[in-house]
């Protein structure tokens, strides 16, 4: 018993470090919070934050439950898809670039809980880690608690590090307050995250 208890702990902590490696790094959600923490500032991202984190939720769901295999069926539909994500992803680094230098007093328009929670289910990067994480680990308990304690974990880095980019972002914001760096570290994070959004096109799985 206690070697079987060591052993699924073993495995749980593998693949939390696993889940970390793949969700936590810079990819369009978490670059994009961090964008909108520099451009909006901590408070007016929160709902972006929120939005994301829903998607987050639906985009695993649609792997746990294999319905992301069931599109992939169709190729067809799923270039409209990609298609369509990316091209919102686009737009979203578009509107960060954009955005007016920081200004407290100044009534700017930032992402919100549609934005975000779009950007979730649109992330390719999120299905791809979702995928490898949720079909390729085995923690040794019963079918049901795996897929729980799996998709769990995930939910969990996901939201946790997605702060410390919000974060992140949002306290560059106080280290660029002139209008010109203010402008070169929107349309930084911009260019980043059309770089990221490419590269996991470019990495998504085959399935």
């Amino acid at each position: 018993m206690p070697e079987t208890l060591f052993s699924i702990y073993q495995a749980t902590l593998t693949f939390s470090i696993a889940a970390i490696a793949l969700l936590a790094s810079p990819g369009p959600a978490t670059l994009a919070l961090a964008a909108s923490g520099a451009a909006y500032g901590m408070k007016r991202s929160i709902q972006f934050f929120a939005g994301i984190t829903v998607g987050l939720i639906i985009a695993m769901a649609l792997v746990a439950t294999g319905l992301y295999v069931f599109i992939h069926n169709f190729p067809l539909l799923g270039v409209v898809l990609a298609g369509v994500s990316i091209l919102y992803i686009l737009y979203l680094a578009y509107t960060i670039a954009a955005a007016p230098p920081i200004n407290d007093e100044q009534a700017t328009i930032s992402p919100g809980l549609g934005a975000g929670f779009v950007l979730g289910v649109a992330n390719i990067k999120a299905y791809a880690a979702f995928a490898a994480l949720l079909g390729s680990f085995t923690l040794g308990v019963t079918s049901t608690w795996e897929l729980f304690t799996k998709a769990s974990i995930c939910l969990l880095i996901c939201v946790v590090f997605d702060f410390f980019w919000l974060l992140a972002g949002s306290k560059l914001r106080k280290l660029f307050i002139h209008p010109t760096w203010s402008r070169i570290l929107n349309v930084s994070f911009a260019a980043l995250m059309v770089v990221t959004v490419v590269w996991s096109f470019l990495l998504k799985p085959e399935i």
